[in-house]
């Protein structure tokens, strides 16, 4: 259920930006955050359009990265515009909303110390921000518990702020939005296709549309998509084509599962990354079991970090295939064969077959 709130909230947010900037009703500062990357950098396009206006790119500045200093930042805010109605400044990847997350990942040479004590400025200064200036933050992860986002989230209850977080559409819209994709080039796609091309490219909108964008390609002069095309020319994800070796083990087809990971290595998947993802695997399917007849499956969804639709299409078929004792086994050896690659006292890719071979080998 919050799943599914999560989602209508978007809806409902979305719509109401769309209108706000439709009437010239801005705001100062905005906030596009959440998993979806295509939202969010759509989003943040269309409030560059809209907030310049007329106006050129004289006026819109641009920082990325933890390097972007308060100081700098209230100063361009401050400067008032070239012949035009309002400065745009936007803020992409600065790690500010989540600066513990920020020293670790976001280019820059910042402590997370340093980072939070420049959002914590800016945090102080958004009840200041002129008529003239509008900030757009664009961040995937947020840490709501900053004083950064208190400080957007109140802005928003003044509506002088609005936040907006880019969440996956459920599968019916996610379903309908991908089939809308292929009908701007003029192609139809069967239910049965169209479940296929999303098992391959998964729910990331942004891997979507360029895949479908590539397949559309391939299919001009055609009328529809068939389910050979999307096999001769989709990319699937590796995390797919891992849980796919994970099915294999458990219908001990060890020459699918060998075969599989040999097609990840070809692709130069490092070893490493192959084991990690397969403990990951392995570690989402025991949660789930455990987390079954407990809660519904958009909390366990929420939980995992995989959508509920997943959960049932895709994980509980495999879980049908593992004994609770098999799951807890081959991911208690994932972790130690993880462990024992990063220290240098097995190779990630022995590692990686070793555990392959036994448990796609059991009676």
């Amino acid at each position: 259920m919050a799943a599914r709130q999560a989602k209508s909230d978007f809806a409902a947010k979305q719509r109401q930006l769309n209108e706000e900037l439709k009437s010239g009703d801005y705001r100062r500062i905005y906030l596009l955050c959440g998993e979806q990357a295509y939202l969010r950098l759509q989003n943040k396009d269309k409030l560059v359009r809209a907030l310049l206006g007329d106006g050129d790119e004289m006026n819109l500045s641009r920082y990325s990265g933890s390097d972007v200093t308060s100081r700098e930042l209230i100063e361009m805010a401050q400067t008032l515009p070239f012949f035009a109605d309002r400065r745009v400044i936007v803020l992409e990847n600065t790690g500010l909303l989540n600066p513990k997350a920020a020293a670790k990942s976001v280019t820059g040479s910042k402590s997370s110390s340093s980072i939070a004590e420049e959002a914590d400025r800016i945090a102080d200064y958004i009840a200041q921000i002129p008529d003239t200036t509008a900030i757009v933050l664009v961040e995937e992860n947020v840490d709501k518990r900053g004083r950064l986002y208190k400080a957007i989230a109140k802005s928003q209850k003044e509506k002088t702020g609005e936040i907006l977080e880019c969440t996956t559409p459920d599968e019916g819209d996610l379903r309908a939005w991908t089939a809308g994709l292929f009908r701007k080039s003029g192609l139809q796609i069967s239910g049965k296709a169209l479940a296929l091309f999303l098992e391959y490219t998964g729910e990331d909108m942004q891997n979507i549309a360029g895949e479908a964008e590539k397949l559309c390609c391939y299919c001009m002069g055609m009328k529809e998509v068939t389910e050979q095309s999307i096999r001769d020319v989709t990319s699937p994800r590796i995390k797919d084509r891992i849980f796919d070796m994970i099915e294999a083990i458990a219908l001990r087809d060890k020459k699918k599962a060998l075969g599989i990971y040999m097609e990840l290595c070809a692709l130069r998947t490092a070893p490493q990354i192959i084991l990690s993802l397969m403990r990951r695997q392995f570690d989402q399917l025991v949660k789930i079991r455990e987390l079954s007849g407990r809660m519904p499956d958009s909390e366990i969804a929420r939980l995992v970090g995989v959508p509920p639709f997943v959960i049932s299409k895709k994980y509980r078929p495999a879980l049908k295939m593992y004994t609770s004792e098999e799951l807890l086994e081959a991911l208690e050896e994932c972790v130690a064969a993880d462990h024992e690659s990063k220290s240098g006292k097995i190779d990630a890719g022995i590692a990686a077959e070793m555990i392959i071979v036994k448990h796609s080998a059991k009676a």
